[in-house]
């Protein structure tokens, strides 16, 4: 019997964009990489962060303003803040105006209590300046600053871990290229598509925590004039964000290019993090021992050793940091330039392997 009506038939549905292409290959990606039970529990253990922090900025904000006392560093009396009439009548007259003597006691409480984190001398400084919106936004930029490079920074190292390596592992070892390319999808279009499956839960975890701190930080201003004071904070968290991710997804993906094993380019990802930060830490562990540091002394003073610095490019942890202590204004760009090279560096030769990885197929 014979078969009629052979050949293409009209499409009735909807057509796509091809610049969305990607879009349905990240969404396929998160959907599957959200249903691992071990991914749900580092997106859960990132968000814990955010209750240390925001008591941070709402401790700090009402020091700040003389509503609670902190200790002077001295003894463990409360320090009774003490402002005069003059001051009284300013910050009446203004509500986002800072009291010196406020300001004197969180400066010196900061320098006490955090005296290890670096930068926290800079923003005691701008505490002590007298400008009330200079010194709110250098507080508020630090702590965000803090937050994205200690707990979160440590976080997405398991995040990526976790997601990253099987990304393009199972594509080679089940020949789903054939299946991706077979249709209109270009190997940007699928490069683009995998890059923001662990792009996404990155900033799940950094950059909308961030975020909500600052909206936090909002809401407990006096009044809403703290925001012009502030407005560049949500850039520097984009920024920075940006940092973050481009270098640490690009390798975590170009392992995954590399091998049909999961489990070799979790390896490669973990080695390559960890390694190079333990060279880094050997190198600054040696100078504090040969120059006579104590461990009563501040580790911020073994870092700005010359030498500590200049080894700092080891550790892709390290650089991210430097670079992001820049964006939110505490390095100038020619002290964070080498961490910067490294970074591109990373990013570019990560991304050239991986292209070079996803064509290898097409010429089989």
């Amino acid at each position: 019997m014979p078969i009629h009506n052979l050949g293409y038939r009209p499409w009735k549905e909807k057509l796509t964009r091809p610049s969305a292409r990607w879009r349905y290959i990240s969404a396929s990606g998160i959907r599957l990489a959200q249903k691992s039970p071990w991914v749900k529990r580092v997106v859960f253990a990132a968000w814990l962060p955010v209750l240390y922090w925001g008591m941070g900025f709402f401790i700090i904000g009402q020091a700040m303003e003389g509503k609670v006392k902190l200790s002077d560093g001295r003894n463990r009396a409360p320090v009774n803040v003490v402002v005069d009439e003059f001051q009284k009548q300013l910050q009446k007259a203004n509500p986002s105006f800072i009291p010196a003597a406020n300001r004197r006691v969180v400066a010196m409480a900061l320098r006490k209590q955090f005296r290890k984190i670096p930068k926290v001398e800079q923003v005691a400084a701008a505490l002590e300046s007298g400008d009330a919106m200079v010194a709110r936004n250098r507080v508020w930029c630090w702590l965000l600053m803090t937050f994205l490079r200690y707990p979160q920074g440590i976080l997405i190292l398991f995040l990526i871990g976790t997601i990253a390596p099987a990304l393009i592992t199972r594509d080679i070892r089940s020949k789903a290229f054939l299946l991706y390319f077979s249709r209109p999808i270009g190997k940007l279009d699928y490069l683009l598509g995998k890059f923001f499956i662990p792009a996404t839960f990155i900033m799940l975890v950094t950059t909308l925590p961030a975020m909500a701190l600052y909206l936090f930080g909002i809401l407990m201003s006096p009044d809403l004039s703290v925001f012009w004071s502030t407005w560049d904070v949500p850039l520097r968290i984009l920024v920075g964000s940006v940092f973050l991710i481009l270098p640490t997804v690009s390798l975590a993906l170009m392992f995954s290019s590399l091998t049909q094993e999961t489990r070799f380019a979790s390896f490669g990802w973990f080695a390559f993090f960890t390694l190079g930060h333990g060279a880094w830490m050997a190198i600054a562990f040696s100078t504090a021992m040969r120059k006579g540091y104590s461990h009563s002394q501040d580790l911020a003073s073994v870092m700005e050793e010359p030498e500590v610095k200049r080894w700092g490019i080891l550790s892709l942890y390290n650089n991210i940091g430097d670079v992001q202590s820049w964006v939110f204004g505490f390095s100038s760009w020619q002290e964070v330039l080498p961490g910067m090279m490294v970074l591109l560096a990373i990013t570019i030769g990560s991304l050239l392997v991986m292209y070079r990885q996803i064509s290898s197929p097409l010429r089989v």
